[in-house]
């Protein structure tokens, strides 16, 4: 891999590219990060209801400002055009509060601002203890449980640790949610996965955290996970949370464990909706998935690119939808880093991502400057 060569210029990009949401501002902000690049975005969120920056984007704006020493222009809300220009990475004790910032005591999603700076932070050699105040089970991003059981897992693959632990739940509306994210410094080079074909599951669990509610939902929950997946001759594990929260609520999240991949497939407990129902939602996604043999769901399938950017050698994982996010991921990431990108489709339905670096790889900026500049890019 090899990184664009006009260091001291903005990488511009258009934010209002495929489906044009937050997804291009915190990948392309941990990519800066990573080497040293600054970047320039204009037509930030511009297709959506409400363009511009939110609440949750200036929080993640705001995480990678503070961990990279950057300076920064145009983050506010409702702005269309921001300019990031990063400096050292450092890690620490951080605290970041996606609420604080709306003022509306809103479920911001917590992990999407996590997700924007746990990799600077490990390829560049820092450990760090991040606490997140905001959403941790909400409606339009994985929840914590799907980070500690599948997404956090895969990461080890790579040669990345992180560890999290949920200290008090925050449901949609309410929030309210407390994290601490644990980061050490990865073990670079990286290694590349090679996850063609998932293999035979290893294991299986349901994962259940609840606030505010009858215990005994809990019990029918397992009872009704156990009839279920017996049905494919598996016996799950359960793990419990029962935790604080400002509201109500229940979340159950089916995490898979392969040979050569994870999943993980995620419900939320609804008013007036029983958790045998709950439990058969999360079910039907997963045979869904299993039935195609792909390594991992669709979340991961973008998640894992970029730790593949920087592993020393190709990597490729197969996954059963390529979803507007990852065709947006594999548009946005050679803007930033010279690198190969494939993503087909197999006869039997699934898709194939290759992450092909090139002879430098590792290209890691130093103190905030790339280093190995390819002079032909």
């Amino acid at each position: 891999m090899t990184i664009h060569p006009n260091v001291g210029d903005y990488i511009k990009i258009d934010g209002s590219y495929g489906e044009g949401g937050g997804q291009i501002l915190r990948t392309a902000l941990a990519l800066s990060m990573i080497t040293g690049q600054p970047v320039e975005f204009y037509n930030l969120r511009v297709k959506r209801p409400n363009p511009g920056l939110q609440p949750q984007h200036l929080t993640a704006i705001h995480a990678a400002a503070t961990i990279s020493n950057a300076r920064v222009e145009g983050a506010y809300i409702g702005s269309t055009e921001l300019r990031f220009e990063p400096s050292e990475v450092v890690g620490g004790e951080f605290l970041f509060d996606v609420e604080d910032i709306s003022g509306q005591g809103s479920a911001g999603a917590v992990m999407l601002v996590a997700q924007t700076i746990l990799l600077p932070l490990a390829l560049k050699g820092q450990s760090a203890k991040i606490t997140l105040l905001g959403g941790t089970h909400v409606g339009w991003s994985p929840g914590t449980d799907y980070i500690e059981f599948v997404y956090l897992p895969a990461l080890r693959h790579f040669g990345v640790e992180a560890r999290m632990e949920t200290l008090e739940a925050g449901f949609y509306p309410r929030g309210g949610g407390r994290v601490v994210l644990h980061v050490q410094p990865a073990q670079l080079p990286l290694k590349p996965i090679e996850w063609r074909e998932r293999g035979r599951i290893k294991r299986v669990r349901l994962v259940f955290t609840m606030s505010n509610l009858p215990e005994n939902i809990l019990r029918r929950g397992d009872q009704a996970a156990e009839t279920l997946i017996g049905l494919v001759g598996l016996q799950p594990e359960f793990v419990h949370r029962v935790l604080p929260s400002r509201g109500f609520g229940l979340s159950a999240t089916l995490a898979v464990e392969a040979e050569h991949g994870y999943a993980g497939f995620i419900r939320l407990g609804r008013r007036g909706v029983a958790i045998e129902q709950v439990v058969e939602e999360a079910w039907n996604e997963f045979t869904a998935w299993a039935k195609t043999r792909t390594a991992v769901d669709y979340f991961l399938a973008d998640q894992l690119v970029l730790p593949a950017l920087f592993a020393d050698g190709s990597s490729a994982w197969s996954t059963h939808r390529a979803t507007s996010h990852l065709r947006t991921l594999l548009w946005l990431v050679p803007q930033l880093v010279k690198t190969g990108v494939e993503l087909t489709q197999s006869a039997e339905g699934g898709y194939l991502v290759r992450i092909l670096p090139g002879e430098e790889n590792i290209n890691i900026a130093a103190n905030g400057k790339p280093s190995h500049i390819d002079e032909e890019a």
